[in-house]
């Protein structure tokens, strides 16, 4: 099976980013779903970038407003 990195770049409300995760996921594994995951493991983070290498994929947020679909 072909794998994809993806790097998942967590952001805090005011913009910092305290840490981010590489992680190789195989072509039936979603990179949404891993998004969601960290997103709720990380309380402290309001949002999740995805990259796949220099392209940014999609934005995962933390939204009150249900508005937490990939851009």
């Amino acid at each position: 099976m072909a794998l994809t990195t993806y790097t998942f770049v967590a952001f805090t409300a005011d913009g910092r980013s305290p840490f981010l995760d590489v992680r190789m996921l195989e072509a039936g594994e979603s990179p949404e779903a891993h998004a969601r995951k960290v997103l709720d493991e990380h309380l402290s983070c309001a949002r999740i970038e995805v990259w796949d290498g220099v392209v940014r994929l999609f934005e995962i947020c933390r939204d009150p407003a249900g508005e937490d679909a990939p851009a």
